[in-house]
């Protein structure tokens, strides 16, 4: 399997080239640090971006790709400083949705954002907190 692969990659198909983007682009993903990370996304953009300039035109969609992932390079090394997957955010948001389905809507704002946090907060730990004191 591993030479058939080899000989799909190295054929010269727009398939193989948006198969390598990918593998390059989770290979970002497995960066440890945020240095680590940034210097392996300017390294993924800048090959991927000389292999996609004389590229097919097949391999439009691939661009885009890399297009938003320039755009976005910023928020994406933010990933490595918060320690929150986007799986983690959107759980949350839809706790936050359901609570404010629950109520059918706050009059104050001020109560929507208390109930957010109360939602939100890592409520354990803090009650840890109060019992050891």
């Amino acid at each position: 399997q591993r030479q058939a692969l080899d000989q799909l990659e190295n054929s010269g198909f727009a398939t193989a080239e948006a198969y390598r983007a990918k593998e390059m682009l989770r290979w970002v993903r497995l960066a440890t640090t945020p240095q680590a990370a940034r210097w392996r996304l300017t390294n993924f953009l800048n090959h991927v971006t000389a292999r996609l300039d004389d590229a097919d035109h097949l391999l439009d969609p691939v661009r885009q790709a890399v297009d938003t992932v320039r755009r976005n390079a910023k928020r994406i090394i933010r990933r490595w400083k918060s320690g929150h997957s986007n799986a983690r955010l959107e759980a949350l948001n839809g706790l936050f949705q359901a609570a404010r389905a629950r109520a059918r809507g706050y009059r104050n704002t001020a109560t929507f954002a208390c109930i957010i946090y109360l939602l939100g907060a890592p409520i354990d730990a803090m009650l840890d907190v109060f019992h050891s004191t």
